[in-house]
C-alpha cells in the first residue's frame, strides 16, 4: 500500500477517534443540560404549587379533605400535575393527562426528580409533601415529557453521525491530497533514480525548493549522493579506460618484440639480446602493474590487510635511504634531519609508502640533481619527506596528481617505468594511518611530499 494511502488512512482514523470522543463527550453534555433544563421547569412548577396549594389550606385543614386550587394555571404542553391527598387518593389533576394516571409516588416513599413511565410516554417525575402548620396537607406531583428532549438529542445525534461522515471522507480527501503533495520529492526521487537505473544518468538531479525541512534536505542529500556516485562512475570509467590503456601498451610492445623474432631468423645476437631484454623490461612493468591494481582493488573493496604494531619510523627511512642509492643513476641522494620518532601501523605499508615517494623522486630528477629524505617531530605529529631537484609539478597540475593513471607528460612517465598508480596507493596507505600528504612544488625547480603522521607516546 502506497506511504501516501497509508497516512491518509492514519490521519482519517486519528480524526475519527477525535470526532467520536468529542461527539460522545457534547451529545453527554447536552442530555445533562436539557435533563438540567427539565429539573428546573419541575422545580419552578413545584414550587408554585405548593405554595398555592399552602395557601388554600393556611390552617392545615384535615387531610382527608384539603382544598385544592385550579390547575389550569399550571399547565403547559408535555407538563403534567397531579394532586394527591395524604393517603395516596388523587384529588386533582390536570386535563392533558386526560385518563392517565400518574404513578403513586407516595407509596414507594419517593422524593426527587426521577425517570417514569407513563402508557409507554417517557417522563421526568417530581413529587413533593404540602405542610402547614407542621401536618403534611397533599402531595404535589410534577411531571415533564421527555418528548421535547427526545426530539432535540434525537436531531443532535443525525447531525454528528452526517457531519462526522463527512468531515471524515474531507479529511481522508485532503490528508490523501496534502501527503501526496508533501511526498512528491520521494515520488521524484523514485523516478530518478529508476531513470539512473535505466540509462546510468547520474547526471541528474531533483529540484530542491527549500531545505528547512526534512524532505528538502532529503532530496539535498540525495542530489550530493548522486553527484558522488557521478564522480565515482566517472571516474571508474576513466579507471577502467586508463587500465586498458596501460595494460595495452606492454602486451603490444611484447607482442611486436616477439614478432619480430618470429620474423627474422638470423637476427645477430646482440639485436636479439637486446630485443628479449625489452621484452623482459615490459613483462616486469605489467607485473607491477598488476600488482598495483591488485592492491587499489583490494583497497577499495575493503579487503587489504593492513597490520598494526609501533614502528620505527627513522628506521625505515635510513632503508629507504639505502635503496635510492642503489636505485640512483646519477642522482645524488641524502639524509637529513633524522630524528628518531616511533608511530602506530603496519611496517610493510610505511615501508612501500616510502619507497614510492624516493621511487617518484628519482623518477622526475634529471641527472646531477638531489634527492633529499629527512623526518622530524612536530607533536603529535611525525613527519617525513622526500624532496626534489627535478623537474617539478605545475599548479594546475597539483590537485589531479593522486588521481590514478593520472600523468602530467604520459609518454615520459610510461617510458621510465612508472604505473601511474604509485601516488594513488600512497595516499590510500596514509589514509589508512590516520595522517595526510601534503605537496609542494616549484617548476622547473622540484618538489617536496611530505607525510604527516600521528605520533606514537
Amino acid at each position: 500500500m502506497p506511504i501516501r494511502i497509508r497516512l491518509s488512512l492514519w490521519y482519517s482514523a486519528i480524526f475519527a477517534l477525535a470526532l467520536l470522543l468529542f461527539s460522545l463527550g457534547l451529545y453527554g453534555i447536552m442530555e445533562r443540560h436539557l435533563v438540567s433544563m427539565v429539573d428546573d421547569a419541575i422545580a419552578d412548577r413545584m414550587e408554585h404549587l405548593v405554595a398555592a396549594v399552602r395557601a388554600a389550606n393556611p390552617n392545615g385543614e384535615a387531610a382527608e379533605s384539603p382544598v385544592t386550587p385550579s390547575l389550569d394555571a399550571f399547565e403547559a404542553p408535555e407538563v403534567y400535575v397531579q394532586v394527591l391527598s395524604r393517603d395516596g387518593s388523587i384529588l386533582a389533576r390536570s386535563s392533558n393527562l386526560e385518563i392517565r394516571i400518574l404513578p403513586p409516588l407516595t407509596d414507594l416513599g419517593k422524593q426527587g426528580t426521577f425517570d417514569v413511565t407513563v402508557d409507554g410516554t417517557r417522563m421526568r417525575a417530581s413529587a413533593a409533601p404540602v405542610t402547614a402548620k407542621g401536618q403534611t396537607v397533599a402531595w404535589i406531583e410534577v411531571a415533564v415529557s421527555f418528548r421535547q428532549r427526545d426530539m432535540v438529542l434525537d436531531r443532535l445525534r443525525w447531525v454528528l453521525l452526517g457531519g462526522g461522515l463527512g468531515a471524515i471522507v474531507l479529511v481522508g480527501l485532503l490528508s490523501a491530497a496534502l501527503a501526496g503533495r508533501a511526498l512528491s520529492p520521494v515520488s521524484e526521487m523514485t523516478e530518478t533514480a529508476r531513470a539512473i537505473a535505466l540509462s546510468r544518468g547520474f547526471s541528474r538531479r531533483l529540484s530542491v525548493s527549500s531545505q528547512k525541512d526534512e524532505l528538502g534536505q532529503l532530496a539535498q542529500t540525495f542530489n550530493e549522493m548522486l553527484a558522488s556516485l557521478e564522480e565515482a562512475y566517472s571516474a571508474q570509467q576513466r579507471f577502467t579506460s586508463d587500465a586498458s590503456h596501460e595494460l595495452r601498451a606492454p602486451l603490444t610492445a611484447i607482442r611486436g618484440n616477439l614478432d619480430l623474432l618470429d620474423r627474422v631468423k638470423d637476427m645477430p645476437e646482440e639485436d636479439h639480446q637486446q630485443t628479449l631484454q625489452h621484452v623482459r623490461r615490459e613483462v616486469e612493468r605489467l607485473g607491477r602493474l598488476v600488482n598495483d591494481l591488485l592492491t587499489l582493488a583490494r583497497a577499495d573493496a575493503g579487503q587489504a590487510q593492513m597490520q598494526s604494531g609501533l614502528v620505527e619510523l627513522d628506521a625505515l627511512l635510513v632503508e629507504a635511504h639505502r635503496q635510492a642509492l642503489s636505485m640512483s643513476k646519477g642522482v645524488g641522494v641524502r639524509l637529513a634531519d633524522l630524528e628518531p620518532a616511533v608511530v602506530q601501523g603496519d611496517e610493510d605499508r610505511l615501508k612501500q609508502l616510502l619507497l614510492i615517494l624516493v621511487d617518484n623522486a628519482l623518477r622526475y630528477t634529471p641527472e646531477g640533481g638531489v634527492v633529499t629524505l629527512g623526518l622530524k617531530r612536530e607533536p603529535p605529529w611525525v613527519t617525513a619527506y622526500v624532496e626534489d631537484t627535478g623537474i617539478g609539478i605545475e599548479p594546475e597540475d597539483l590537485p589531479r596528481i593522486f588521481d590514478r593513471f593520472w600523468r602530467a607528460d604520459r609518454a615520459r612517465s610510461r617510458d621510465s617505468g612508472g604505473t601511474g598508480l604509485g601516488l594513488s596507493i600512497a595516499k590510500w596507505i596514509v589514509e589508512q594511518h590516520g595522517g595526510e600528504i601534503l605537496v609542494g612544488s616549484v617548476p622547473g625547480k622540484g618538489s617536496r611530499f611530505s607525510v604527516r603522521l600521528p605520533a606514537s607516546p
